[in-house]
């Protein structure tokens, strides 16, 4: 039986009435049509609507939490995203209990090293992907500051208006204490720190679904069947747990300026200093191949190294001479004069050793012909 008025006495346990599930079907769908209109209103709006859904719905059997993170990105409110996400994962949580309180973490230390309660053996892979794109933002961010500090060195500019400047080439406000690094060495122990942590991250999402990258950053085709598949069910790993995952935070991904161009970047740094590796060694294995071609190969290879790259792609990013003197290049061509060097001792080497292989053989041969003399 209904309760008379629900929105007064079950708040909290919503789902748990079978007669309110289709008022929380209806306001999802609406939530997600707000999201799809793409304007500030509609994301703000949309958020409002599932966080009243999780007030209503404590245990969130619609899953909602995992949509959620992206509207907050968007927003721009990356402090209550972590929190939001860390709540999840560390809470000790009982959605019956109504005398418990929800929700209440704030201020969480974004810039945290100790991740383990986010890169366990079974990850909440959305709420991963997010705090990854979180991170990205912040390194998006470190760069602009480093370019703005750049230009200004050599601008006439009165110092005063430096910090102005460089808190307007910020995106996330997670990110306002790096203007504050007024020793440009500290910002760039930060940068090392924030790339330490997207490692880490990525390395876990690469664990928990090798296939979110390889889409994200592959065929544009390929892609767009994702971003508009509709999975009624997935598992850990799957194609379709990529799917759901790219289509809750590809908004913000492509929404945040500089992150996905970096990580493009990273992955073609990646190609050029595998495309010989590829080419003598991986194309010879069948069993690595797989029936790819050299194209597809290195696109999956560039892929999955990419955040070995990622490096390169954010001194890239805060290059301002000629293109094509950036830095990558000049490590890609340190990478394969070492790659020549390393061929070059292999061959020498075996030649080495082909050379003592004849001459024992030769002094055997000879003790067998020696003749005693007693």
């Amino acid at each position: 039986m209904t309760p008379k008025n629900a929105f007064e006495t079950h708040v909290g346990h919503f789902w748990g009435l079978l007669n309110t599930r289709d008022y929380m079907r209806a306001r999802s769908k609406l939530a997600h049509e707000l999201m799809a209109i793409g304007t500030l209103d509609g994301v703000s709006e949309a958020l409002s609507h599932v966080m009243d859904m999780l007030r209503l719905n404590r245990s969130d059997n619609m899953g909602l939490r995992t949509i959620i993170p992206g509207l907050l990105i968007r927003l721009d409110r990356d402090q209550e995203c972590y929190d939001f996400i860390k709540w999840w994962a560390t809470c000790d949580f009982d959605g019956d209990d109504m005398s418990k309180p929800y929700l209440d973490l704030h201020g969480a230390d974004a810039l945290e090293d100790d991740m383990d309660w986010l890169t366990g053996e079974f990850p909440d892979f959305y709420h991963l992907v997010a705090i990854l794109l979180l991170k990205l933002k912040m390194m998006v961010d470190t760069r602009n500051t480093k370019v703005a500090r750049k230009v200004l060195d050599k601008s006439s500019l009165p110092g005063k208006l430096w910090e102005p400047i460089e808190l307007a080439t910020l995106r996330s406000p997670l990110s306002v204490p790096f203007c504050k690094l007024k020793n440009n060495a500290e910002l760039a122990r930060m940068e090392v720190r924030l790339l330490h942590q997207i490692r880490r991250l990525g390395a876990a999402v690469t664990r928990a679904n090798d296939q979110f990258m390889l889409y994200l950053l592959g065929d544009s085709d390929d892609l767009d069947e994702m971003l508009e598949a509709r999975p009624e069910s997935y598992s850990s790993g799957s194609w379709e747990e990529a799917a759901l995952a790219l289509q809750s935070c590809y908004a913000a991904l492509w929404e945040t300026e500089g992150v996905l161009p970096m990580l493009f970047d990273a992955k073609a740094c990646a190609g050029a200093d595998s495309e010989r590796e590829i080419r003598e060694i991986w194309m010879e294995d069948d069993r690595a191949r797989k029936g790819r071609s050299f194209e597809q190969l290195l696109s999956d290879v560039s892929t999955n190294r990419v955040w070995g790259y990622l490096d390169y792609a954010v001194e890239n990013a805060a290059w301002l001479g000629p293109s094509d003197e950036r830095p990558s290049q000049k490590h890609t061509k340190e990478n394969q004069k070492a790659w020549e060097e390393a061929i070059a001792e292999e061959a020498e080497f075996e030649r080495d050793l082909e050379e003592f292989g004849s001459k024992e053989e030769s002094d055997e041969g000879s003790d067998g012909d020696e003749i005693i003399y007693f």
